[in-house]
């Protein structure tokens, strides 16, 4: 094994995935770690890369309304939506204060976007007298108008909240992020976003390959989408790590989800690696020399290493996705 990452998995650059741990955190499943989240949702999976420049926009340039509830489904939860388009209708506006106002005082933060900054956060607290929300993300802890609350900067409001919390069993869990993974590294996720098109997983690699071809990465962008998937990865690698240590072995699923736990493990483990190398040469923010050829060459060769270690990680996570789907099958027909 080479995990042996000295490093806090109480935080991540995937800020999605920061913000459904944030919110699940005030349920009843707040046992969940940030590793399970990163994981049961798919997001230390996920490579969303725009193929012209490698933008900064990328890794949160996906439907949020689609992803997070899927998310929120996979980790056990139903959920509500607010995401009405710019600009917004004073009765849309209101509705979804509404449902922010309502997760709060049922004691659960909202899940938003763009608060303080392009990124995903969270809205934990309101003051109607004042007309404040009290939020947080990367940025800022603070306040926020509820004018500024209902005319966002970017082409629409966004508000998910968690409604019931179900009682999912680690089985359902893992199959349902299998299939959320598998979707996504696949490229049979939804793709289209905000007006353009994004090569996600397996796929972003060979968009990434031929960015640095070109010799035209976006410094700032290309630093920003390298830590958040040298980020994302190592989660993936100790998600799997701890399912092959915390699953008992007590049946034969169990001494599956080990065992192909283990496999894939060490696919991503080195694939990690190589994005700790491409961290390196791309520091954030600010940026390195991609654009340079002997650099952009050295960063080919590691990108395709990942490649090669995240697609065989890949085809042992659907070897268990197919295992799993056709062994719970035949226990309902029977």
């Amino acid at each position: 094994m080479l995990m042996t990452l000295d490093r806090d998995w109480n935080a991540t650059w995937t800020s999605a995935a920061a913000a459904v741990h944030g919110a699940v955190s005030y349920t009843d499943k707040k046992h969940l770690s940030l590793v399970d989240v990163m994981g049961y949702t798919g997001h230390a999976f996920r490579m969303n890369i725009d193929p012209g420049a490698i933008n900064a926009a990328g890794p949160t340039s996906f439907p949020g309304g689609y992803i997070l509830r899927r998310n929120l489904c996979n980790l056990g939860f139903t959920s509500c939506l607010a995401d009405p388009a710019a600009p917004i209708p004073p009765e849309k506006a209101e509705r979804a204060l509404a449902l922010v106002q309502d997760s709060i005082d049922r004691g659960v933060p909202a899940i938003s976007f763009d608060l303080f900054t392009p990124e995903f956060g969270l809205i934990y607290g309101y003051d109607d007298e004042a007309q404040l929300l009290y939020c947080k993300d990367k940025a800022k802890d603070g306040t926020l108008p509820y004018t500024r609350f209902a005319e966002p900067k970017i082409d629409l409001l966004f508000v998910t909240t968690i409604s019931e919390s179900l009682p999912h069993s680690k089985y359902e869990m893992l199959r349902m992020a299998l299939d959320m993974i598998i979707d996504h590294a696949r490229g049979r996720e939804w793709t289209h976003v905000f007006e353009r098109r994004f090569a996600q997983g397996l796929d972003g690699y060979d968009a990434w390959i031929a960015v640095m071809e070109r010799r035209c990465a976006d410094e700032h962008g290309n630093a920003f989408n390298t830590a958040v998937i040298a980020d994302a990865r190592e989660f993936a690698a100790r998600f799997l790590l701890d399912l092959s240590f915390r699953w008992d072995g007590s049946n034969i699923v169990e001494r599956q989800v080990r065992q192909m736990a283990a496999e894939a493990a060490r696919h991503y483990e080195l694939a990690a690696a190589a994005f700790a190398e491409l961290r390196l040469m791309f520091p954030f923010p600010d940026g390195g020399q991609p654009k340079d050829g002997r650099t952009a060459d050295r960063a080919i060769e590691w990108l395709r290493e990942a490649k090669e270690a995240e697609a065989q990680g890949i085809a042992v996570l659907e070897k268990l996705h197919l295992f799993m789907k056709a062994y719970y099958s035949e226990i309902w027909v029977n």
